[in-house]
């Protein structure tokens, strides 16, 4: 929980059939290559500091529009060891995960569209920062159907070989930390008040002169960087008739100095600048629902802010056609954070007891 992460988000709305300079993916929308930068992604002292990093793939619903039945994802770019499928050379084509929609559409509890076999791979740091990482989908029965345009969230943690302990992500009691909530049932609708502003279709709003000092507390002299973890997402109960796959949502956070990240934008470029939210899911109109979120996917790690107020602004998104904006009629939202101090606090003591 401690441990300074990077995240990479990309978006299958931000390529086209035709090449650009972040990407290319196919007409049936089930092979994507990007060209990322992984010093961009790592940050340029983790991408120095350590040789291998554990990996963390997080992706949603890339069937609906047609029948993908039950389908294999495969990563290739990433260097990932000892991974290997049916005998293919290890690290190149590496079977990663699998979706079904029947399962993911049916089942009774929300995982963010995320199956939940999560696993855990070790990538060996490329020589070259500048990868094509390319991520398909291949159906069992072989048929290739085209599909939606998916988004793929993936997170990087740095992996120490020497060290032998148990994981630190599944021990959040031992860190110390703070959490808090921002509730948009402070702002107005379509309007601006002391606390922010927010449109009328409560799908973009701020939180103004967010005082992250004396939110963090002692945590704030003794830390340069920390974890913002987002733990909870609750959604108001709002009648409008949202699709299935409008269902899996994110929200775009900016207002923190966010380090180690990178995503791919409409423009068809790289932004370092944002940050966003696991994907969580709204089950059904005219109901109120909520998501939690698992580590480390709910990790995102930021600088302490020059300013003890920071502007928090959000803005909701959909995994529909490859991560669009959604301007639907939505209803309340509060979102739930925990911030941890990342590393050695400059006090000398480290976050966590030795195991």
């Amino acid at each position: 929980m401690d441990q300074e992460v990077a995240k990479l988000w990309l978006y299958g709305a931000s390529i086209g059939t035709t090449i650009s300079q972040i990407g290319i993916r196919n007409s049936t929308n089930t092979e994507y290559t990007f060209f990322v930068d992984l010093r961009l992604v790592l940050g340029e002292s983790m991408f120095q500091k350590y040789e291998a990093f554990k990996v963390y793939f997080g992706f949603v619903n890339p069937g609906t529009g047609a029948t993908p039945n039950i389908s294999t994802m495969f990563v290739n770019g990433l260097n990932l060891i000892p991974a290997s499928y049916q005998g293919k050379q290890a690290g190149f084509n590496t079977a990663v995960d699998f979706f079904s929609q029947t399962v993911q559409q049916n089942d009774s509890f929300n995982v963010g569209g995320k199956n939940a076999n999560t696993q855990e791979f070790v990538m060996i740091k490329p020589d070259n920062g500048n990868i094509a990482l390319t991520i398909s989908f291949v159906r069992d029965d072989a048929s290739s159907p085209t599909l939606l345009q998916a988004v793929f969230f993936l997170t990087f943690a740095p992996f120490q070989k020497d060290k032998i302990y148990k994981n630190p992500f599944n021990y959040l009691y031992q860190n110390e930390l703070a959490n808090f909530t921002l509730t948009t049932q402070i702002l107005s609708a379509g309007a601006t008040n002391a606390f922010g502003t927010m449109n009328s279709t409560f799908t973009t709003f701020t939180f103004t002169n967010v005082n992250m000092r004396r939110i963090i507390g002692t945590m704030w002299d003794k830390y340069d960087k920390f974890n913002l973890v987002c733990a909870n997402v609750g959604v108001g109960n709002t009648a409008t008739t949202i699709s299935s796959i409008q269902r899996f949502m994110f929200f775009q956070i900016q207002g923190l100095q966010f380090i180690n990240c990178l995503s791919t934008t409409t423009t068809s470029t790289f932004s370092q600048s944002v940050a966003y939210t696991p994907i969580f899911r709204y089950t059904t109109a005219s109901s109120a629902d909520s998501d939690s979120f698992a580590v480390p996917e709910s990790l995102i790690s930021f600088r302490k802010p020059e300013s003890e107020n920071v502007d928090l602004a959000f803005q909701l998104f959909t995994v529909n056609s490859g991560g669009t904006a959604l301007n639907s009629q939505m209803n309340q939202f509060s979102l739930s954070f925990t911030v941890v101090g990342v590393g050695v606090g400059n006090l000398g003591s480290p976050t966590t007891p030795p195991f």
